[in-house]
């Protein structure tokens, strides 16, 4: 989410240099330099940052101010609308179809608030096709009102290694390996790929190595357990955050990524890890499906034996390796910010028209 909107206030002003574009955004934001690469847009520091204070009154009476045709927000629609249209981005309904998962206040918001804020929007925007489907079904409304924007891959710096005759940095893994990426939290399935690589025994790869910041403790604390009771300690690699560059290198290093996840909006790791020519194995979900069939290879979600037979054909057969590396080198290419940033103006484009 945070990346589609930074590429959206570099882009859509450089695109669109026929409109007048207003960024508004935190205090904060704007002195920590978020916005230097801003060009031909005005910046507005909000006077607070409060989220419900934010759409209540102060988002509304700012597009007011500043004349625009057209406000975009994230997720929760504001709600008095004094003559502009409504802009809403909904990138997954992960918080309302897994709830339990998802106590936080903000969560508990998006669960009351989503709906409305769709029906109040004069425009939906969804990353994919599936989520757009998802959604106007949840909603109850016209599928006319939505568009899939899909997300874009920066090739310059997520790509694969030019070779110089000197082994690229593994971030200290010397060996082959497996790659997952993303927050720990339940619906990333990370625990179906720990007990398929224990299926492999001494054939598996030398270690799996789990990108990706701790959003539910109790959960990464249950993998740690699992990994410890199957004897893999010394091979799990729970990585947590880490830098751009350092995500690049342990793509570019990997012998094979994978994807496990039971619920997704897109998936941008899916796409960097093909930017970088590394082999993808994706869960048959409905996002996956539309955007990767073809250029990954899918296992059943949330079965481990699946995911086993899966990586076993893989990793034991180099041709495949290297057909998915193409593959996803090639769908890669598929998916630009420029593109996103298109179909974003023009959709609304059209939405001010009353088209």
């Amino acid at each position: 989410m945070e990346r589609f909107l930074r590429e959206m206030c570099v882009l859509l002003p450089q695109i669109g240099q026929q409109h007048r574009f207003v960024i508004f955004a935190s205090k904060k934001a704007i002195r920590d330099g978020e916005f230097s690469e801003l060009k031909r847009a005005k910046l507005v520091a909000m006077p607070f940052s409060k989220p419900a204070l934010e759409r209540a009154l102060v988002l509304p009476a700012l597009a007011r101010i500043h004349r625009l045709d057209a406000l975009l927000v994230q997720r929760i629609a504001p709600w008095p609308k004094w003559g502009f249209r409504v802009v809403l981005t909904v990138h997954d309904l992960t918080p309302i179809k897994l709830a339990s998962q998802y106590g936080s206040l903000r969560d508990v918001f998006v669960r009351l608030l989503t709906r409305v804020s769709v029906l109040a929007s004069d425009l939906v925007l969804t990353p994919c096709e599936a989520v757009a489907e998802e959604v106007a079904t949840y909603a109850g409304q016209d599928r006319s009102k939505f568009v899939a924007y899909f997300n874009g891959v920066d090739r310059k710096h997520f790509a694969p290694s030019v070779s110089t005759g000197k082994k690229e940095s593994s971030q200290g893994i010397e060996s082959s390996y497996l790659l997952a990426c993303g927050a720990i939290e339940r619906r990333k399935c990370v625990e179906t790929l720990i007990k398929a690589y224990a299926e492999f025994g001494n054939s598996r790869p030398r270690h799996l190595v789990v990108i990706g910041s701790v959003r539910d403790p109790d959960y990464a604390a249950e993998l740690r357990s699992l990994v410890s009771s199957v004897g893999l300690a010394e091979a799990v690699d729970f990585r947590g955050f880490v830098t751009e560059q350092e995500l690049v290198d342990l793509y570019r290093n990997a012998t094979v990524f994978v994807a496990a996840s039971s619920d997704e909006g897109f998936n941008m790791p899916v796409l960097e890890a093909m930017a970088c020519q590394v082999p993808v194995i994706c869960s048959d979900i409905a996002p996956h499906r539309e955007l990767f069939a073809g250029a990954a290879a899918f296992f059943k979600p949330n079965d481990v034996a699946s995911l086993t037979a899966v990586l076993r054909r893989v990793l034991a057969d180099p041709d495949q390796q290297s057909s998915l590396k193409l593959a996803g080198a090639q769908r890669a290419c598929m998916f630009t910010w420029e593109a996103a940033a298109q179909r974003v103006l023009g959709a609304m484009e059209r939405s001010v028209a009353g088209q």
